[in-house]
């Protein structure tokens, strides 16, 4: 069985397809047909009717689909595809903060970054002396710098939180 999900004029059709010749679209079973008349044309039988359908690819998804003469523009993908375009457009639309805390009590010898600056992943942003050792505390994602909540010479506790980064 072959799940899909098509998006025909703006609207969602949960289409699946069984090996029996059932069709199912948004949850009602209808028989169906297909036969092949040449690459672009078929002869597509739904319940009773008959339509003759052409069809040209235009990218990976979209699909000009002409159903006896009318024009339609689809796009078909399967239920993983579509799954995995929601939580795309679900992460890209939002934007993270994420905190970076002090990972064991010191001094804050420098800081290497300003509020506003872009930091690439992995960059230092701050230096921080702990049992006689300079430890370099890095950006852990690319993004910008939103906020500092220590500044130079002051000291910190493990836990604290040093800044924050907006990816």
């Amino acid at each position: 069985m072959s799940e899909l999900v098509a998006y025909i004029c703006k609207k969602v059709k949960k289409i699946e397809l069984s090996d029996d010749s059932i069709i199912k679209i948004n949850s009602k079973k209808i028989q169906f047909n297909l036969l092949s008349l040449d690459a672009k044309t078929y002869l597509v039988g739904l319940g009773n009717k008959f339509y003759e359908a052409t069809a040209q690819k235009l990218d990976d998804e979209k699909y000009s689909i002409s159903i006896n003469g009318k024009l339609f523009e689809v796009e078909i993908r399967t239920t993983l595809q579509e799954k995995a375009r929601k939580l795309l457009e679900a992460s890209g639309s939002t934007n993270h903060k994420l905190e970076v805390k002090a990972p064991m009590p010191g001094m804050i010898l420098k800081v290497k970054k300003r509020v506003g600056e872009e930091v690439v992943s992995g960059e230092p942003v701050i230096i921080l002396e702990a049992m006689k050792m300079e430890n370099e505390l890095r950006s852990p994602v690319a993004g910008k710098l939103k906020e500092l909540f220590v500044t130079e010479g002051s000291p910190v506790e493990k836990g604290i939180k040093l800044f924050s980064i907006e990816s």
